[in-house]
Formats: structure tokens, sequence, C-alpha cells
């Protein structure tokens, strides 16, 4: 008789510690991310903002250009690298990735810039010379 209480509290301790971890696994980290690629994306505005002394965040608005007008969802995206946002220029065209990492009232989720090119100025071609 003992012998079937101590497997029923050695079940239960189980199930318990795999609900916990379950919780852990699945509810807690529950922030799902979502990562996008496109082949042709407008840059529509560029926009930083600057705290002196503390920090500064740069960010672009662009859209998927190859989607029809009426269903163009409009993208925020934040760039951590100075020298990748003073070659962005608003207006053209890139090929990019980005993956979301909160969400934003006015955009839905917000993004940070994974990679981005510019298919027809910055592509070159073939072995570089070094002297």
């Amino acid at each position: 008789m003992k012998l079937i209480g101590n497997k029923w509290f050695l079940v239960v301790v189980i199930s318990f510690f795999a609900l916990i971890i379950s919780y852990y696994l699945f509810f807690e980290n529950s922030q799902m991310t979502k990562s996008i690629g496109m082949g042709g994306m407008i840059v529509e505005e560029k926009h930083h903002y600057i705290e002196p002394g503390q920090y500064f965040e740069m960010w672009i608005i662009g859209y998927n250009a190859h989607e029809k007008k009426e269903n163009r969802e409009r993208y925020k995206i934040f760039i951590k690298e100075s020298m990748v946002y003073n070659l962005i220029e608003e207006g053209e065209e890139y090929m990019v990735s980005f993956k979301s990492f909160r969400e934003d009232e006015e955009f839905g989720y917000v993004y940070k810039l994974e990679q981005i090119s510019n298919q027809e100025e910055y592509q070159l071609r073939g072995k570089g010379r070094i002297k």
C-alpha cells in the first residue's frame, strides 16, 4: 500500500516540475519575433533622436515597393550603426531583412535592421586587388 502512495507522490512531483518548465519555455518567453526580408523596400523617411550624453536612436520608415498601394504596410526599422544610417537615402529602393523586437502603438511591430543593400549602386562583382 505504501509503495502505491510513493508512486503517486513521485508522479505528482514530476508533473509539477514538467508544468513549471513548460510555463517558462512556452509562456514566459512567448514574445514571438517576426522576421521579414524584402527584395525592394522604398525608404520614405529617415529619423533620429539624440539624448545628449545618453544615447541616440536612428530609424527609417518604409514600405514594400512590390505591393499594391492599397495593401501597403509601413515598417519602422531601427538601425544600430550610424555608418549604415548615413548611407541610406530617402526615396531609394533597398533590399532589406529585419527582425521585430517590440511592439509600437503606431506601427504595430518595431524592427531592427539585420541587413540592407542597394542593388544598383553598392553591389560590386569580381575580386578586388590588394597591393
